[in-house]
């Protein structure tokens, strides 16, 4: 029972995340510099003069991160509990 749930939160996660990718980042690019402050030392990011996009940029990266992770404990849980209530029909 474990597998199925697994596997329909997989086939389902694709699309959640996909929307929220689109809701927090224009594009494609945006993603990658989000992720290339995120690896930048804010020190450096202060002598370019870019400090404030790197704090920004980490935030959105980390927020992406966080609400996904969200998802994924919700959509477990829901997936779980109709599962559990088609077994108890069964």
């Amino acid at each position: 029972m474990g597998l199925v749930i697994i596997a329909l939160i997989i086939i389902n996660i694709f699309t959640v995340y996909k929307f929220i990718f689109k809701f927090i980042f224009t594009d494609f690019d945006d993603f990658n510099e989000s992720l290339r402050y995120s690896f930048t030392p804010d020190i450096i990011s202060l002598f370019r003069k870019e400090y404030w996009k790197d704090q920004f940029g980490e935030f959105k990266l980390g927020f992406f991160i966080l609400i996904c992770v969200i998802v994924t404990i919700v959509e477990y849980g829901i997936v779980n509990g109709i599962i559990q209530q088609i077994m108890k029909l069964i």
